[in-house]
Protein backbone atom coordinates (compact mmCIF):
# COMPACT_ATOMS: atom_id res chain seq x y z
CA UNK A 1 0.00 0.00 0.00
CA UNK A 2 2.80 2.33 0.95
CA UNK A 3 4.58 1.53 -2.34
CA UNK A 4 1.40 2.34 -4.30
CA UNK A 5 1.21 5.80 -2.70
CA UNK A 6 4.86 6.53 -3.57
CA UNK A 7 4.30 5.26 -7.08
CA UNK A 8 1.18 7.41 -7.52
CA UNK A 9 2.95 10.51 -6.19
CA UNK A 10 5.96 9.85 -8.44
CA UNK A 11 3.75 9.49 -11.50
CA UNK A 12 1.86 12.73 -10.66
CA UNK A 13 5.12 14.66 -10.18
CA UNK A 14 6.52 13.29 -13.45
CA UNK A 15 3.35 14.18 -15.39
CA UNK A 16 3.25 17.67 -13.88
CA UNK A 17 6.90 18.35 -14.73
CA UNK A 18 6.50 16.93 -18.23
CA UNK A 19 3.48 19.09 -18.97
CA UNK A 20 5.04 22.31 -17.75
CA UNK A 21 8.40 21.79 -19.45
CA UNK A 22 6.92 21.20 -22.92
CA UNK A 23 5.22 24.57 -23.11
CA UNK A 24 6.69 26.61 -25.95
CA UNK A 25 7.24 30.28 -25.56
CA UNK A 26 5.84 32.45 -28.30
CA UNK A 27 8.48 34.52 -30.13
CA UNK A 28 8.56 38.24 -29.49
CA UNK A 29 7.30 39.64 -32.79
CA UNK A 30 8.51 43.12 -31.87
CA UNK A 31 12.13 42.03 -32.29
CA UNK A 32 13.51 41.25 -35.77
CA UNK A 33 15.54 38.08 -36.32
CA UNK A 34 19.30 38.50 -35.95
CA UNK A 35 19.84 38.28 -39.71
CA UNK A 36 17.13 40.78 -40.68
CA UNK A 37 18.13 44.11 -42.15
CA UNK A 38 16.33 46.67 -40.04
CA UNK A 39 17.35 49.85 -41.84
CA UNK A 40 18.35 50.75 -45.36
CA UNK A 41 22.13 51.19 -45.55
CA UNK A 42 23.14 54.83 -45.95
CA UNK A 43 25.37 55.95 -48.82
CA UNK A 44 28.93 56.63 -47.64
CA UNK A 45 30.76 59.09 -49.91
CA UNK A 46 34.24 57.56 -50.06
CA UNK A 47 35.54 58.99 -53.31
CA UNK A 48 34.83 60.23 -56.81
CA UNK A 49 34.87 58.43 -60.15
CA UNK A 50 35.12 59.85 -63.65
CA UNK A 51 34.05 58.20 -66.90
CA UNK A 52 36.52 59.17 -69.65
CA UNK A 53 36.24 58.64 -73.41
CA UNK A 54 39.02 57.68 -75.87
CA UNK A 55 39.85 61.37 -76.43
CA UNK A 56 40.59 61.68 -72.69
CA UNK A 57 37.54 63.91 -72.22
CA UNK A 58 35.41 63.51 -69.11
CA UNK A 59 31.96 62.13 -69.92
CA UNK A 60 30.54 62.22 -66.40
CA UNK A 61 31.65 62.03 -62.79
CA UNK A 62 29.92 60.47 -59.79
CA UNK A 63 30.33 60.11 -56.05
CA UNK A 64 31.21 56.55 -55.07
CA UNK A 65 30.98 54.21 -52.16
CA UNK A 66 33.75 51.63 -52.20
CA UNK A 67 33.31 47.88 -51.75
CA UNK A 68 36.85 46.57 -51.26
CA UNK A 69 36.43 43.72 -48.77
CA UNK A 70 34.73 40.34 -49.21
CA UNK A 71 31.92 41.38 -46.90
CA UNK A 72 31.30 44.71 -48.65
CA UNK A 73 31.49 43.10 -52.09
CA UNK A 74 29.00 40.38 -51.08
CA UNK A 75 26.51 42.95 -49.76
CA UNK A 76 27.00 45.55 -52.49
CA UNK A 77 23.79 47.46 -53.24
CA UNK A 78 21.53 44.97 -51.48
CA UNK A 79 18.71 46.35 -49.31
CA UNK A 80 18.90 49.86 -50.79
CA UNK A 81 15.68 51.28 -52.14
CA UNK A 82 17.06 54.43 -53.75
CA UNK A 83 20.28 55.84 -55.15
CA UNK A 84 20.78 59.40 -56.38
CA UNK A 85 21.65 59.67 -60.08
CA UNK A 86 25.11 61.10 -59.38
CA UNK A 87 26.16 58.19 -57.16
CA UNK A 88 27.39 54.66 -57.57
CA UNK A 89 29.32 51.85 -55.97
CA UNK A 90 32.83 50.83 -56.99
CA UNK A 91 33.83 47.22 -56.33
CA UNK A 92 37.59 46.78 -56.11
CA UNK A 93 38.99 43.26 -56.39
CA UNK A 94 42.60 42.27 -55.59
CA UNK A 95 43.13 40.83 -59.08
CA UNK A 96 41.66 40.40 -62.52
CA UNK A 97 39.30 37.47 -62.99
CA UNK A 98 36.04 36.61 -64.68
CA UNK A 99 33.40 38.17 -62.46
CA UNK A 100 29.74 37.36 -61.99
CA UNK A 101 27.11 39.35 -60.12
CA UNK A 102 23.42 38.87 -59.33
CA UNK A 103 20.59 41.09 -58.14
CA UNK A 104 19.40 39.10 -55.11
CA UNK A 105 17.95 41.44 -52.45
CA UNK A 106 18.71 44.44 -54.69
CA UNK A 107 15.63 46.67 -54.83
CA UNK A 108 16.62 49.02 -57.66
CA UNK A 109 17.49 48.26 -61.30
CA UNK A 110 21.17 48.83 -62.10
CA UNK A 111 23.68 49.16 -64.89
CA UNK A 112 26.68 46.98 -63.99
CA UNK A 113 29.94 48.11 -65.59
CA UNK A 114 32.86 45.66 -65.72
CA UNK A 115 36.34 47.22 -65.93
CA UNK A 116 39.74 45.59 -66.47
CA UNK A 117 43.00 46.29 -64.60
CA UNK A 118 43.83 49.09 -67.07
CA UNK A 119 40.54 50.75 -66.03
CA UNK A 120 39.03 50.18 -69.47
CA UNK A 121 35.32 49.31 -69.63
CA UNK A 122 35.07 45.80 -71.09
CA UNK A 123 31.36 45.03 -70.64
CA UNK A 124 28.17 46.77 -69.55
CA UNK A 125 25.15 44.81 -68.33
CA UNK A 126 22.42 47.40 -68.60
CA UNK A 127 19.08 47.52 -66.81
CA UNK A 128 19.72 44.55 -64.51
CA UNK A 129 16.42 43.69 -62.85
CA UNK A 130 15.85 43.70 -59.08
CA UNK A 131 15.71 40.41 -57.14
CA UNK A 132 16.96 38.34 -60.09
CA UNK A 133 19.12 35.30 -59.32
CA UNK A 134 20.32 35.25 -62.93
CA UNK A 135 24.11 35.36 -63.26
CA UNK A 136 25.48 38.58 -64.77
CA UNK A 137 28.95 37.73 -66.12
CA UNK A 138 31.82 40.00 -67.09
CA UNK A 139 32.71 37.73 -70.07
CA UNK A 140 36.30 39.01 -69.83
CA UNK A 141 38.75 39.54 -66.99
CA UNK A 142 37.72 42.41 -64.71
CA UNK A 143 39.29 43.91 -61.61
CA UNK A 144 36.72 46.65 -61.01
CA UNK A 145 32.95 46.81 -61.22
CA UNK A 146 30.85 49.96 -61.07
CA UNK A 147 27.13 49.87 -60.24
CA UNK A 148 24.97 52.85 -61.16
CA UNK A 149 21.23 53.37 -61.67
CA UNK A 150 19.76 51.59 -64.69
CA UNK A 151 19.82 53.81 -67.79
CA UNK A 152 22.86 55.77 -66.62
CA UNK A 153 25.17 54.44 -69.34
CA UNK A 154 22.68 55.14 -72.14
CA UNK A 155 21.88 58.61 -70.78
CA UNK A 156 25.55 59.65 -70.71
CA UNK A 157 26.73 57.59 -73.73
CA UNK A 158 29.13 55.48 -71.68
CA UNK A 159 30.22 52.34 -73.51
CA UNK A 160 32.81 49.61 -73.83
CA UNK A 161 36.20 51.06 -74.64
CA UNK A 162 35.69 54.07 -72.37
CA UNK A 163 37.72 54.33 -69.18
CA UNK A 164 37.24 55.12 -65.51
CA UNK A 165 39.42 57.07 -63.13
CA UNK A 166 38.77 57.22 -59.38
CA UNK A 167 40.18 58.68 -56.20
Amino acid sequence: MKNNIYLTISVLVFVTISCTSTKKRKPNTNLPPKYAVTAEPEFKHQGNLWFIDNSNDTIMNIEIEIADTDSKRETGMMHRKFMKSNRGMLFIFPDEARRSFWMKETHIPLDIIFVNANKKIIHIADNCQPYSLKSIPSFEYAQYVVEVNAGFCKEFFIGTGDFIFFE
